[in-house]
């Protein structure tokens, strides 16, 4: 009995003192797209001038946080449709049979849409600063990105309950 409540003992102690060996929060599946895309995502802002929150707040909401069919199957994080080069895949969005760019790997779908925002299309938004999410999801809307009437204020939405923004600060951004 005395070796049973020393082994007890010894365990709250272990715990207690070290908090990493108790069972962490399981994350969920949008915690974990953030981890693994957010150096992709910095590296892509330092070379476009791209927020960091806009890109992963886009790849999150296009790709149901990399689970929707043209994320998994086709690399496609951010609904970009086919524009005549590579392979595409088809699926129902605006119309019943939309046309929608395939990717080597969820890379490429990064770097394309980078150079989809840099476009003469979208170019005017990389003069807005960074840090200036908000007026970056506007215009995005207001450029026609997305169909959603509420796209923006969606944008807005993930940014700030993932604290996303925080990633477009310089210091946090290396």
């Amino acid at each position: 009995m005395k070796t049973i409540l020393l082994i007890l003992a010894v365990v709250l102690f272990t715990s207690a003192t070290f908090p990493a060996l108790k069972k962490q929060p399981k994350r969920n599946h949008v915690e974990c797209y953030i981890d693994r895309f957010l150096k992709t995502a910095k590296q892509e802002a330092k070379l476009y001038n791209i927020p960091v929150s806009i890109t992963l707040a886009q790849g999150i909401i296009e790709s149901n946080a990399g689970r929707s069919s043209l994320a998994r199957k086709h690399n496609n994080h951010f609904g970009v449709k086919y524009r005549g080069k590579g392979k595409y895949a088809v699926y129902a969005d605006d119309t019943p049979r939309d046309k929608f760019q395939v990717y080597k790997s969820a890379w490429w779908s990064y770097r394309d849409h980078s150079k989809l925002l840099t476009s003469k299309h979208y170019r005017h938004l990389t003069k807005l600063k960074r840090s200036d999410y908000k007026r970056w999801a506007h215009g995005l809307k207001k450029c026609g990105y997305a169909t959603a009437p509420k796209y923006a204020e969606i944008l807005i939405s993930v940014i700030e309950k993932y604290d996303l923004w925080i990633y477009d600060i310089p210091f946090f951004s290396r």
